[in-house]
């Protein structure tokens, strides 16, 4: 996978070292993020993955079948979760930040989402760390499974478009 690199040891410890190395992977990458992979390979029962995001980033909307469970635990900055009905309408937004960010009471630290329903994230700080457990196998088609709303991810102003209107729900 671009834009990523396997560790692969009988034990894994990563330090705060591998989180500014991590940083700069996701500042120089094309599109502003970088993930270490935790788990052997895409056939794995359990995707486990620390991730970076730098700048502006989008996540088509996207969803997982019956089954695949995903979590978000926060280690660095702020992001939102916005999930979507399937006709593209908002219906709620997390805010997630790390407990170490100035956040509010309100904010959350751990999302996990157990059902099929749409959501995307969207950072709020420059950069976003956050560690993603995922139910596996990986198979992209059936595993992630884009929403018809979604704006194509080549098209920078339907994009923008689409996260002022989450902006906007927001307040």
């Amino acid at each position: 996978m671009i834009n990523a690199k396997q560790i692969d040891e009988p034990i894994i410890q990563l330090s705060s070292q591998h989180l500014c190395e991590l940083k700069q992977l996701a500042k120089n990458s094309e599109i502003g993020r970088f993930r270490f992979c935790l788990h052997k390979d895409h056939e794995a029962a359990i995707q486990e993955m620390i991730i970076c995001l730098y700048g502006d980033n989008y996540f088509a909307p996207h969803r997982h079948p019956e089954g695949v469970i995903e979590s978000y635990h926060m280690i660095e900055g702020a992001m939102d979760v916005y999930t979507f009905n399937d006709e593209g309408s908002v219906i709620g937004c997390s805010a997630l930040s790390a407990l170490s960010h100035s956040s509010t009471e309100e904010n959350s630290f751990f999302h996990k989402v157990t059902t099929p329903i749409y959501h995307t994230v969207v950072p709020r700080t420059e950069y976003v760390l956050y560690h993603e457990v995922l139910s596996g196998p990986w198979l992209p088609e059936h595993t992630s499974q884009v929403a018809p709303f979604a704006p194509d991810s080549s098209d920078d102003q339907a994009i923008k478009k689409f996260v002022e209107n989450l902006n906007a729900f927001k307040k």
